[in-house]
């Protein structure tokens, strides 16, 4: 999630360092800004692969990682709109199939895609 409010989205079946660099890709690819991005991380251990070192170095002028520091929660962005999902999508909601839920979950993100102030507004930067 951008401080513009963009929420850039990427699925994938597993998390490690060659998802990490496909997810940095997509953010590349799709952030409606021409400023630098500071893309701000917990210190998950397939954010720091050593194979990723030269790609991250490469991508440095364009995006830049902070990590956060250990269990802080509280100051991640991106747990404001876990907990509006909570609240739109899932709460008190069954599913009959994790692609229903799947389903739910794109549909409403989809509704960020294109910078927009309700979520401008959970970044702790503005």
């Amino acid at each position: 999630m951008g401080c513009n409010g963009q929420l850039i989205i990427h699925s994938e079946e597993n998390f490690d360092a060659d998802s990490f660099r496909r997810f940095l890709e997509t953010i590349l690819k799709n952030a409606r800004t021409d400023k630098k991005i500071l893309l701000i991380l917990d210190n998950a251990r397939y954010h720091h692969a050593n194979k990723l070192k030269e790609y991250i170095e490469s991508i440095k002028g364009r995006l830049e990682l902070f990590f956060l520091p250990a269990y802080s929660p509280d100051i991640n962005a991106i747990e404001m709109l876990w907990k509006k999902t909570r609240r739109s999508v899932t709460h008190n909601r069954y599913f009959g199939s994790l692609k229903e839920l799947k389903k739910e979950l794109f549909s409403f993100w989809n509704g960020f895609s294109e910078p927009n102030e309700e979520l401008a507004k959970l970044c702790a930067f503005n």
